[in-house]
């Protein structure tokens, strides 16, 4: 699909072409609307929008809707985004498994598929992927033509703007950057982000950070990412990598970290590192039900059992996840006087254990930050979970697919 328009042949091409897709943009992130407000919005004269509004109709971007309330005299006509224009393809790709999700353009989830691919730094997890996602749009009958792009979002030190992610090179070949080689397989525009902003976008658009301008959220995962929002906006640092929380050091003399280095906070408070501390309290012989849970075979313990022996009252488990906390706060202390946020979001795996990870995240930002920065700060756990990576997704494609539709 070519989303290169052709080049506008005067001024006033180019100031219709940002109002149309400023108007798809607010249609899809805040609804049905008018053309006397679609006016009012971008300054436009009623003639002008209703024009717009008659090309965006006879194109199928949008359609009529009903009618909204009238002060006085005929109800005004409202109009919305047409949901049916196209699919999306939101891959969620991960280190312990992979999501395929199909949403329209209501972000209604039209179909989903999870897949035991975990990622892995090598072709052979692309071969998997192509192989799976084939094997999913063929068997729900849903052509190439249907779609209007794919998002993808997975961990890693990701530059979207080259579709590139330094952390996992050897997916493709030297030199050919992951989008690209996405690109060539599917036939279709392709986005990269990074999971732990894509979560941020989605907590902003559709969680509990609405409305907010100073925002952090917590992507405690396999690893331990920071979303930032400030002033309304993710920020993404000179290269896209801003908020790698888990990689700044908390312990010099502590264990070597997978990037390389020693002591970093994702040694002590990601979910491996969990494991890792339960399978150790067990083998030194602390009473625990995990091993009954997973049948006295500790290779098979994962997260989830150790959250549902926290939710089953087992001691161990709740001193794991309490000290986990108490780290990550005191790793989040410090991000809460650089950013000064008014609202702090808990989500990934572990946020799973609920008020047994936030308390003590919480009791450790209140000890370890000056109370003047305390005073406006509010603690969630995610109430989207895994959908917030998603939606943040698909929001973040349709963002640039729509930009580049009229562009």
């Amino acid at each position: 699909m070519d989303l290169v328009a052709e080049e506008p042949s005067s001024v006033i091409d180019i100031r219709k072409n940002r109002i149309r897709s400023s108007l798809l943009l607010h249609l899809y992130q805040n609804g049905d609307t008018s053309i006397n407000k679609m006016a009012k919005l971008f300054h436009a004269s009623i003639p002008s929008a209703t024009g717009i509004v008659n090309d965006l109709m006879r194109e199928g971007w949008i359609t009529e809707t009903g009618t909204g309330p009238a002060r006085a005299g005929r109800p005004p006509v409202l109009y919305g985004l047409n949901s049916k224009k196209y699919l999306t393809l939101i891959m969620d790709i991960n280190r312990h498994d992979t999501q395929l999700v199909i949403f329209d353009l209501h972000n209604q989830l039209i179909l989903k598929r999870k897949v035991a691919i975990r990622l892995d730094d090598s072709a052979n997890f692309l071969e998997e992927l192509f192989a799976s996602t084939d094997d999913f749009l063929k068997s729900n009958n849903i052509s190439h033509s249907k779609l209007w792009g794919i998002g993808v979002s997975m961990p890693g030190l990701i530059n979207s703007s080259q579709g590139i992610n330094l952390t996992y090179l050897n997916l493709t070949p030297p030199g050919v950057p992951l989008v690209t080689y996405l690109k060539e397989h599917f036939d279709l525009p392709v986005c990269l982000f990074n999971d732990t902003k894509a979560t941020t976008i989605g907590e902003h658009r559709f969680g509990y950070a609405v409305d907010k301008s100073q925002v952090l959220t917590i992507n405690i995962d396999w690893g331990v990412g920071l979303g930032i929002i400030i002033n309304g906006e993710v920020f993404n640092g000179a290269s896209g990598f801003a908020g790698e929380l888990g990689h700044i050091q908390v312990k010099p003399d502590g264990m070597l970290c997978h990037c390389g280095k020693v002591g970093c906070l994702d040694t002590i408070t990601s979910a491996i590192a969990l494991i890792r501390q339960a399978k150790e309290g067990i083998h030194s012989g602390r009473a625990t039900i995990l091993k009954q849970i997973v049948n006295n075979d500790l290779e098979q313990l994962e997260t989830s059992h150790i959250i549902e022996a926290v939710h089953a009252g087992d001691e161990f488990s709740i001193d794991l996840l309490s000290t986990v906390g108490t780290e990550l706060g005191k790793g989040l202390a410090t991000a809460v006087h650089l950013f000064n946020p008014e609202v702090i979001i808990v989500g990934g795996l572990l946020a799973e254990a609920g008020p047994f990870i936030s308390n003590p995240i919480e009791q450790a930002i209140n000890k370890y930050c000056l109370s003047d920065f305390k005073n406006p700060l509010s603690i969630h756990i995610s109430k989207l979970g895994s959908k917030a990576r998603l939606l943040g997704t698909q929001a973040y494609l349709f963002d640039n697919l729509i930009t580049k539709e009229f562009s």
